[in-house]
């Protein structure tokens, strides 16, 4: 009866864990990291910065691992999108379009033709101004991706009946400068890197109750941080990093430079690089 009483628990606590949804989830908003309230709630600067992001590349060269894919990428290639909004998010740089420039210039075409024939529709009656340059080029690129980095678990098992979770730990880095579009400097530069972390709980029961009579049970479930997740948690950190060095080098201002020693500031300045 014990027996049967444990195999029941160990049913009931599966239905609770892996008992799959009745309908989908609703759509909602991307869930943030905390590194994108700390990217919100930094200080007005004294003039937003014109910038320019073309692409960020994954240099990585990492694939899935078999038999996930062998054709699919470890890393998301949405890195720019990633970086245009922390960028606009931040509330310090006005992005400007390139990625899609081509087709800018294509929409600007057409207005300019229809005006040129005298057939331009009421919204775009106006002449076109011209576009508006970047003060600041901001290059970048995914530089590593590592998996297994750090991995473990701990486990044990009494009379056939015991349980078990293991962990593990993988690591994206990215890099992020600024290029003064002017002379062609790299006014700042940083690295930032996200640990991945997945882990896996297991308990079961297995035992021999009577002869021919086995009593078998397992119950577990797994969780894995989104790749997606942490690299843009990278990237609003790298963005945070390069906006504290340019206050600190003064190649751009606060507009209230007292608030230089806001937590938001201090946090990161205390931030130390860890010796491999």
């Amino acid at each position: 009866m014990r027996h049967l009483l444990l195999l029941a628990s160990l049913f009931l606590l599966n239905g609770c864990l892996t008992n799959p949804p009745r309908q989908a989830a609703e759509p909602t908003l991307l869930p943030r990291s905390p590194s994108y309230q700390d990217l919100v709630q930094l200080p007005t600067p004294k003039g937003k910065i014109f910038v320019s992001v073309y692409n960020i590349q994954d240099e990585t060269g990492q694939f899935k691992p078999y038999p996930a894919s062998n054709f699919s990428t470890s890393v998301p290639q949405s890195a720019t999108a990633m970086l245009i909004s922390a960028l606009k998010d931040s509330n310090w740089f006005i992005p400007l379009e390139r990625q899609g420039l081509q087709n800018l210039l294509n929409e600007r075409k057409i207005i300019r033709a229809a005006q040129e024939n005298g057939k331009a529709a009421v919204n775009n009656m106006q002449p076109l101004s011209s576009l508006v340059a970047a003060n600041v080029l901001i290059e970048g690129s995914i530089i590593g991706y590592e998996s297994n980095v750090k991995s473990g678990g701990i486990g044990a098992r009494y009379f056939g009946i015991g349980g078990s979770t293991q962990y593990q730990l993988d690591q994206i880095a990215v890099n992020l400068r600024v290029v003064n579009v002017s002379t062609g400097e790299i006014l700042s530069s940083v690295n930032t890197s996200k640990t991945i972390l997945s882990y896996e709980v297991q308990a079961g029961v297995f035992r021999f109750i009577d002869y021919q009579r086995l009593l078998e049970g397992e119950v577990g479930y797994t969780s894995n941080e989104p790749v997606m997740m942490c690299l843009m948690s990278a990237i609003e950190t790298g963005v945070i990093y390069l906006i504290n060095d340019g206050i600190n080098r003064n190649l751009w201002q606060l507009q209230n430079p007292q608030d230089a020693n806001m937590p938001v500031f201090q946090r990161y300045k205390n931030l130390k690089v860890p010796v491999a």
